[in-house]
């Protein structure tokens, strides 16, 4: 009868293993789904001999780091000699899981909670303490390795366990939100008093410079021949510029990359672009939109204290809904915590800078 419980709950966890669906593993709001099967040292004080059996895990992340799980196992234990049959064991537990260090695939858990525990006589409440390790096969499945110890104080008895098995994840919907408009406005006339004399000066400005952009395309004679596109231009323009974890401060390489970018600008009036900040997948949604924008407009300030007029700069943050780079390395993350920058208005080709 023992063994039998134990292949159900073996194959409920298979089960549920081949109907998770593809996600990435270890963020605010993913759902984990695990099986197990393992083996169990019970107090000498219960007369029980150890068990073997196995088990089902649910748990949900409410960070990267912070996690809740519960889960259920039965384990089939025999009896020393004298007592009239073997036992069936049945443990439910729920606990606070904390992954301290992630390195590369794999992921160290500690956790505590408490226990309730049926010997099939009798049963008791307790505490239980887990030490564990998961090691990432893919974006979705994990191989998972727990030691736990499990204490009852009203018997003062010490259950000792260890457990082995598979965790699939599923992560909900990636939500992305959009900091700021981008794209200038098209020039409008209105009345004196209608708008402040700051905006009047801004608005008189872009309708001068598409102006002599129009007027000059409607004199091709009056021009010197059209040089050819820049393609070092285009690429210096679209280079992006990288972030150390949580922090918007430009590095010294982000600001070599940016006074780059200046000569183009200067040689290129009527160029506009927009600046995109990004981050890697850790911290919620919100922070990282946030610490986006703090990014991009960190690069903004920069090329606007260099003498860019700062109506030709637009600024957003996509947080960490585009990465360029997947999985969670410390690689990965250092690729994804960026500015991009891309051409947002412009003539059809790029001067490149004066010498």
């Amino acid at each position: 009868m023992e063994n039998d419980m134990s292949y159900k709950f073996i194959a409920l966890g298979v089960a549920a293993l081949v109907a998770a669906a593809p996600v990435q593993a270890q963020r605010r709001g993913t759902v984990e789904l695990g099986a197990f099967g393992g083996a169990t040292s019970y107090d000498n004080s219960l007369s029980i001999n150890n068990g073997t059996g196995g088990g089902l895990r649910i748990g949900a992340f409410l960070d990267p780091r912070w996690a809740v799980e519960f889960d259920g196992s039965g384990m089939g234990a025999g009896r020393p000699v004298g007592f009239p049959e073997d036992v069936h064991v049945t443990s439910l537990s729920a606990r606070l899981a904390l992954t301290p260090v992630v390195t590369g695939r794999l992921s160290w858990i500690i956790s505590a909670g408490g226990v309730h525990t049926d010997y099939g006589t009798q049963s008791s409440y307790g505490v239980s303490g887990l030490l564990g390790a998961k090691l990432a096969l893919g974006d979705r499945v994990a191989l998972r390795l727990d030691a736990i110890t499990d204490y009852m104080p009203d018997r003062k008895d010490t259950n000792v366990g260890f457990r082995a098995g598979f965790s699939v994840f599923r992560h909900p919907v990636t939500r992305t939100q959009t900091v700021t408009v981008v794209g200038p406005p098209a020039p409008v006339v209105m009345r004196q008093d209608s708008v402040s004399a700051t905006e009047q000066r801004r608005l008189r400005q872009i309708a001068l410079e598409y102006g002599a952009l129009r007027d000059s395309l409607s004199r091709p004679t009056l021009l010197k021949p059209t040089p050819t596109s820049s393609a070092a231009s285009l690429a210096t323009m679209r280079e992006m510029i990288h972030f150390k974890t949580d922090s918007s401060l430009l590095s010294d390489a982000a600001k070599a990359t940016l006074d780059s970018k200046i000569a183009i600008f200067r040689d290129n009036p009527a160029m506009r672009i927009v600046i995109v900040g990004n981050t890697d997948e850790r911290a919620t949604d919100a922070y990282n939109l946030a610490l986006g924008g703090r990014r991009a407009d960190a690069a903004k300030a920069y090329l606007v204290s260099k003498g860019i007029d700062p109506i030709r700069i637009e600024i957003a943050s996509r947080g960490e809904s585009q990465p360029i780079a997947t999985g969670t390395s410390t690689d990965a993350q250092a690729k994804n915590r960026r500015a991009e920058f891309r051409l947002l208005v412009a003539s059809d080709y790029l001067l490149p800078p004066k010498m």
